[in-house]
């Protein structure tokens, strides 16, 4: 919205329009003062609780009255667009915040106000009393995948640039709590379990690997006088029982572990020693690493690198358990004998 002014602020002459810097520009023939009209700025606050819910204002005035946005208004005379937006929110909303960073800033050409300048900042509680103020007629958190429309283009992207930060800072935060001493597993989707699908859709490849490596190891030497089709489906079911571990919440661990108790008195019985058959249960977890961290193209950002992190962890886990079990079972056979 161009300013409508006819004489100078600073000589009392009547302007002209000329065109300056190609645009056409107020300019005093007199004192020669050009008038630059500038985009007004603009301050928001994107405030999230604890729950991770997003503070919105439904707004009182025009323009965009009766709709749902960030608590924003213009910076005054004399203020910083950080006081701005800090004093905004406490007018609005009656929260007293502390700015933490730039989220967003954007260009907007309101009917309303003319050229904007939109400054959105993450502004952290530090004090206050949710209460709408001011020209706000309710002030509310709003779950992000439930939020309503926004008054302002600004604000739809200054939010989904927000979450664009956060999302896999959240994602991380919730699987480090699904950890609970026993498993690390979740019945929600965990960065990981991508990985996963890969292990369980490569087992027969990730079986024939580990057959080609164990049948000439120096550690196991035993298993090359085994049929080949008997070590595969050796390596086969662990990949199976490592696969439902993980991705069926409500399994029956008692039964998993009783197996490789079993497995451990097999091996006894056969012939082997403890060392070999730990050798070979390791070298199935070595060949699961390999070919899906190969396969994965995880290390291009944090949510990746920690996605296989998360993958390893998981994988070791289990192993431990089934290490201690299958010994369990070979010592306790041993022991009978």
């Amino acid at each position: 919205m161009k300013n409508s002014r006819k004489y100078c602020e600073k000589c009392a002459t009547l302007l002209e329009s000329r065109i300056i810097e190609k645009r056409v520009r107020d300019y005093c023939p007199s004192c020669k003062l050009v008038y630059y009209d500038n985009p007004l700025p603009v301050a928001s606050a994107i405030v999230v609780n604890q729950k991770r819910e997003i503070l919105l204002v439904l707004r009182d005035r025009e323009p965009q009255a009766g709709k749902w946005g960030l608590p924003s208004g213009f910076a005054e005379l004399n203020e910083t667009i950080e006081a701005a937006a800090i004093r905004e929110l406490q007018e609005e909303t009656g929260i007293n915040g502390e700015v933490m960073r730039l989220i967003d800033t954007r260009s907007l050409v309101d009917a309303f106000y003319g050229d904007l300048i939109w400054v959105t900042y993450e502004v952290n509680i530090i004090g206050g009393e949710l209460q709408a103020g001011d020209d706000a007629r309710e002030a509310a958190f709003f779950n992000f995948e439930n939020l309503p429309p926004l008054a302002f283009p600004t604000n739809e992207h200054a939010v989904k640039n927000y979450l664009s930060q956060y999302q896999q800072i959240w994602m991380l935060e919730d699987s480090m709590d699904t950890f609970d001493g026993d498993r690390l597993q979740s019945e929600n989707e965990l960065p990981s379990d991508t990985l996963f699908e890969i292990m369980v859709r490569d087992a027969n490849i990730i079986a024939e690997n580990w057959v080609i490596e164990v049948v000439s190891h120096a550690t196991t030497p035993h298993y090359a006088s085994r049929p080949r089709k008997e070590i595969f489906d050796i390596a086969h079911r662990i990949i199976s029982e490592l696969g439902r571990w993980i991705t069926q919440y409500e399994i029956d661990q008692h039964e998993i572990w009783s197996s490789y108790q079993n497995v451990g008195g097999d091996r006894f019985s056969e012939g082997y020693k403890l060392s070999e058959v730990i050798s070979a249960l390791s070298l199935t977890r070595k060949h699961i690493f390999a070919h899906v961290l190969a396969r994965s193209k995880s290390w291009r950002e944090p949510l990746q690198i920690y996605r296989v992190i998360e993958f390893m962890s998981r994988v070791n886990l289990f192993y431990d358990k089934a290490n201690y079990h299958l010994s369990c079972g070979y010592e306790k056979r041993r022991k009978d004998f």
